[in-house]
Parts: C-alpha cells; structure tokens; sequence
C-alpha cells in the first residue's frame, strides 16, 4: 500500500509538471501569431491635407491630395508669397476645368518657370493713309489698340482630363503660388483654399509642411554651480 500511494502521488507531479510547461508553450507560441502587435496597426502620417467632392451627376468625383505649403522654418510673414504643394484628381469621365483662390491671400497664381514667355505685341503706331480730308491733305489714322490683356493674379485655372491628375510641386515644374498673404503663416497656422470644380466648389485648409531634415536645435543650457543656467555653444 505505501509503494501504490508513492507510485500515485509521483504521477500526479509529473502530470502536474507537464501541465504547466504545456501552459507556458501555448502562452509563448500566442505571442507570435494568432495576435496583433501594437506596431501592426500603426499608419504613418501622411503630410497634407486631403479632400473629396462628389460630382453633381453621381458619377465620380474630385479630389484634393497631399496639400501643404512649403515648409519654412521661419514660416511666412503677411503680405509675403508661399508655394503650395498638392495633387488634383478628376475622377470623372469628363473632363473638369478647375479655379484656384484663396480668401487668405490676394490672388493664387500658376507658376511654370518652364514655360516659353509669350511675345509681347507690337505698340500700334500711326499710320498714314492716302485718303484726303476736307483740305486734300492726307489724314494719318491710329490702328484700333489691342485688347487688354488679362492681369497677373488668380485665380489659377487648369484642366484635367477624364479619369486624370495634375501633381502641383516645385520638383514637377508648375505649381501653385499664394501671392500677397492676408496675414502671417507659421508652424500650427494655416491658410484656407478654395476649389472650383466646374461649378462645385470644395475648400480646404493648407498649413505648413513637416519639414525633410530636424529643425535646428538651439544652444544647449547646463546648470552651473549657483543653479544658474548658463548657455553652451551648440556642439550638435
């Protein structure tokens, strides 16, 4: 009876002992698979504003993609000009003939430094002709002037075609430029812009963009003896 219940009780440890160690691989095999890490569901900001409009027949619509304005560390000051950067979609089968304005900013131009200028015409000059007046002397006469041509200023005005886009940035060439801001724009701040999709109208908020590299760190500040901060040269 004594070697039965040692017996007995032996098994019951080594059951016991295979339980636990069972326990602990099922608890370390759960960790890689069958859950989700806390990295798995992280999305990377995007750096832009984005923006859609459904178009008045249902059948697609406009988008506004990635917009900001070019960064500058020292932001802009009122009555100064700033670079957007954005991307126009047309998802629609027909083409779309969109205006760009912006209440925050006196006008909004289209700027290609790649575009060939446009000659200018000729000044009309006085001409005459054999025709006599009332004395017989000919009359000279001034061609009619030219049309006026139409101002530098906004809004910016572009077409995009079915089913396409246009990429506005200074690296693509053409982009879009805030002329003669109503107020200062920095970091936090942004500039309201408005677009006109054939009639519809869709606005958006534009605020600086992240910049590519750090921002520069300021000097650094070690406590000396007094608890007084002293400033240290930047060593980087």
């Amino acid at each position: 009876m004594t070697r039965s219940k040692f017996r007995t009780r032996r098994a019951a440890v080594l059951l016991a002992g295979l339980a636990v160690a069972a326990s602990a691989s099922l608890l370390m095999s759960g960790c890689g698979s069958g859950q989700t890490s806390s990295t798995a569901d992280t999305v990377p900001a995007i750096d832009g504003i984005d923006a859609d409009l459904t178009a008045n027949n249902g059948q697609g619509s406009y988008s506004v993609r990635n917009m900001t304005v070019d960064f500058k560390l020292e932001g802009y000051p009122a009555g100064s000009d700033a670079r957007l950067s954005l991307v126009l979609y047309n998802n629609t089968g027909e083409p779309v003939t969109v205006r760009v304005s912006s209440p925050g900013a006196e006008a909004v131009r289209l700027v290609n430094p790649n575009a060939t200028p446009s000659p200018t015409p000729a000044q009309p000059t006085a001409t005459a002709t054999p025709t006599a007046g009332a004395t017989g002397t000919p009359t000279p006469t001034t061609p009619a002037a030219p049309a006026t041509q139409a101002p530098v200023g906004g809004p910016a005005e572009l077409t995009i075609p079915p089913a396409g886009f246009v990429q506005l940035n200074q690296q693509q060439g053409s982009f879009l430029l805030l002329t003669g801001l109503t107020k200062a724009l920095t970091a936090g701040d942004s500039v309201p812009v408005v677009f006109d999709f054939g009639g519809q109208q869709l606005t958006a908020q534009a605020g600086l963009a992240v910049p590519l590299s750090p921002v520069p760190r300021g000097p650094k500040v070690v406590p000396d003896e007094g608890n007084e901060a002293d400033v240290a040269p930047n060593q980087g």
